[in-house]
């Protein structure tokens, strides 16, 4: 009886033992038994044969497995071996990685058209910031017919930020650029038929446009984004331009904003906008200069002094499920000399909503503004400007509407459809004061555009970037114009970017232009363009490029009288220093 009693002991502590170390979390639904030992054993150690049996692995997810409970007073056996206390582990920073805060891109192109780029900043810091860019590119070759079509550009920029405290920034860049290009829109035969002179006669200097401007900038703002705090920003732009035939215009704008963050019915969050700007132009410019078949009388040094003054409260806030944008703009436009100060007011309303988890983005807006068409901007969209053009702000209103689909982690849908109604747009005509038929003015009308256009773009893995994309324009003109110059029906897109390996970089872009009406009335035959590129990159600090422009060799013209060159190949290379 003792033995037996012994045997049952032993085997009821080793099935304790089991049941506690590997027999506690089984499956919901598993047999569940009791066995409960009772009676008194006197503990006694037999000699028995060794077991001597492999280790085996057994897949037991499959199986039902039993759980069994037993009613053995438990005895707590105090352990020889106390472990050690594990020390806290010490976070350490991952290595410093090389910078890479520099690089100097040179190239040389057909047309005898050299490139340089070159830009260097300052290293890591929490504080500051600083560094300079110098670029240029220019071309120095000519057209058959038309003779040197030379332009170039010319710019260096310093610039610098610094951190206050850690609550105030500051910023300043301080910029010089050059530009320079060639009225070069007439023909050996117009040149002899108008001024009876031959292309030797002549000198580049007789036509030539030049521009200089120094900017200046300096900003400070606070980096207070938290709620129920007030954040500010200040900002002071200056830039002087001057041309080579008189023309001078000194610009200064100041603008701010303050934003504070509040909570809405203690449940949804928004932030209030305040922005405010003034933009002052004075120009000077004399009538009696001009390039090459300038019959204008002479005539006074004409100056004049224009500005624009903006406010434009909003709110964003969320409510409902809805994003609100909600504000308006308003000011006083000074800058259209022949007309007096005159207040302006605009819509500023934007309603999004998002469905289908954020796959879906549906927004309708109502917008609107004006803006100074200064001399410095006109000579941007159209080089071959009269020196004293003319200057009026553009006023329009825009309602839109848009949609973002994401069908997939790779594949996005852009809709977008806009009802414009504008004033003072801008577009140009060529000015009668010059006889070659070279020289263009700005021409001011008023027309309602609707634009119905999308884009779908295709990711895949950061390797193939597809694009495609156009967009259909429909205009209806005011009672005073006619004709619509310049001003295309339609443009299409079509891109393709590839990324192999992080070693070559591949990228095509076909662009379509439709028709358009020039100066004459003529039709301005569809533009057709088809660019590309290819890099290799030896190192994170050597590659070598090929850029290549209008493949498809069109003598296409987007001014009249002005036709461009057929192809435009640059190969270069781009290096950079490492820094520690």
């Amino acid at each position: 009886m003792k033995k037996s009693t012994s045997y049952l002991a032993i085997i009821g502590l080793c099935a304790a033992l089991a049941a506690n170390g590997t027999l506690l979390a089984q499956e919901e639904g598993a047999y569940n038994e009791s066995v409960v030992v009772k009676g008194s054993y006197t503990p006694t150690i037999e000699l028995q044969q060794k077991l001597n049996f492999p280790a085996a692995i057994s897949d037991t997810s499959s199986r039902l497995q039993h759980t069994f409970q037993y009613g053995i007073t438990p005895t707590r056996l105090k352990a020889l071996y106390a472990p050690s206390r594990i020390k806290a582990a010490r976070v350490v920073g991952e290595p410093a990685t090389r910078l890479y805060n520099n690089y100097l891109r040179l190239g040389m192109g057909n047309y005898w058209s050299p490139l340089a780029d070159l830009y260097w900043s300052s290293t890591r810091d929490t504080k500051k910031t600083y560094g300079v860019r110098v670029n240029h590119h220019s071309s120095w070759d000519k057209l058959p017919d038309y003779g040197p079509n030379h332009f170039g550009n010319t710019g260096v920029t310093l610039f610098g930020k610094y951190i206050v405290g850690d609550v105030l920034q500051l910023s300043s860049d301080l910029g010089y650029e050059h530009d320079h290009n060639l009225y070069y829109g007439f023909t050996d035969s117009t040149l002899q038929a108008v001024l009876g002179k031959s292309r030797a006669d002549i000198s580049t200097a007789d036509y030539r446009a030049s521009y200089n401007v120094a900017t200046w900038n300096i900003g400070i703002k606070n980096m207070q984004l938290d709620a129920n705090k007030l954040g500010y920003a200040a900002n002071a732009h200056l830039a002087d331009l001057w041309g080579v035939y008189g023309q001078n215009e000194f610009n200064l704008n100041l603008s701010g904003d303050v934003h504070y963050g509040f909570n809405l019915m203690n449940q949804y969050k928004g932030i209030a906008y305040l922005h405010a700007e003034w933009d002052g132009y004075t120009t000077r410019s004399r009538q009696a200069e001009g390039p090459l078949g300038f019959t204008a009388p002479a005539g006074d040094t004409i100056r004049s002094y224009r500005n624009i003054v903006k406010v434009n409260p909003y709110v964003d806030f969320l409510l409902g499920g809805l994003q609100f944008h909600a504000g308006f703009t308003a000011g006083w436009d000074a800058f259209t000399l022949d007309t007096a100060t005159t207040f302006r007011f605009f819509p500023d309303v934007v309603v999004s909503k998002s469905l289908l988890h954020d796959n879906l983005v549906l927004s309708l807006g109502a917008t609107g503004g004006f803006d100074a068409n200064s001399w410095n901007t006109i000579r941007v969209v159209n080089p071959y400007i009269a020196p004293d053009a003319e200057q009026r702000a553009t006023r329009h209103y825009d309602f839109s509407a848009h949609a973002r689909w994401t069908l997939s982690r790779k594949l996005e849908v852009n809709l977008e459809g806009t009802y414009q109604m504008l004033r003072d747009d801008l577009t140009f005509v060529l000015d009668p004061r010059f006889t070659l038929g070279n020289v263009y003015r700005p021409h001011y009308f008023a027309d309602n555009r609707f634009t119905l256009g999308g884009t779908v773009t295709f990711v895949n893995d950061e390797m193939l970037t597809l694009r495609a994309g156009g967009h259909y324009y429909a205009y209806t003109l005011g009672p005073d114009d006619s004709v619509l110059y310049f001003r295309p029906r339609w443009d299409a897109l079509l891109a393709a970017d590839v990324n192999y390996r992080n070693k070559w970089l591949f990228s095509l872009e076909g662009q379509l232009l439709g028709q358009m009406t020039g100066s004459y009335g003529e039709t301005l035959p569809l533009r057709y363009g088809i660019a590309a590129q290819v890099e290799y990159r030896h190192n994170r600090a050597l590659s070598l490029f090929l850029r290549m422009d209008n493949l498809a060799f069109q003598r296409y013209w987007l001014w009249s009288n002005y036709p461009s060159q057929r192809g435009l190949f640059i190969l270069g290379l781009t290096y950079t220093i490492p820094h520690k």
